[in-house]
């Protein structure tokens, strides 16, 4: 387990993050995931993030699909940089904090390239089993 510092490319909105990357990550097969590339790691404990700058600089992506599910997608208003996600969705486990991956300042190059990658079929509500293909993602 690491602290990790996270922030935006502009700088205005910064995190904490406990977590390693070494559990694993997850990219998924989703409208949302496809669209922005999103690449996540899950935080064990939800407590593990916390907003150490930037409140009055983020924003949530509105759902397009209009679903009435228990996620939500921070990203900075300034720069446009993907931040974290948290929900509670009980196929899922519950209430969880991701925290997108490209986002940590200091994740080392090791560590990205060590950090199993789970693929999510998100794109078919069954995100705790495998995407068919991703290849594409």
């Amino acid at each position: 387990m690491k602290t990790y510092h996270g922030s935006c490319f502009c700088g205005a909105v910064g995190f904490e993050a406990d977590g390693d990357l070494a559990e694993g990550t997850m990219r998924c097969n989703c409208s949302f995931c496809r669209k922005t590339r999103y690449w996540e790691m899950r935080l064990p404990d939800p407590g593990g993030f916390r907003l150490v700058r930037g409140r009055d600089t983020i924003a949530e992506t509105p759902r397009a699909d209009g679903a009435d599910i228990d996620m939500h997608h921070w990203f900075c208003v300034r720069c446009g940089t993907r931040l974290w996600t948290e929900g509670d969705i009980a196929e899922m486990g519950g209430r969880f904090v991701q925290v997108f991956v490209p986002a940590l300042d200091d994740a080392t190059e090791a560590e990205l390239i060590a950090a199993p990658v789970y693929w999510a079929d998100g794109a078919h509500d069954n995100w705790w089993n495998p995407a068919p293909e991703t290849r594409h993602l």
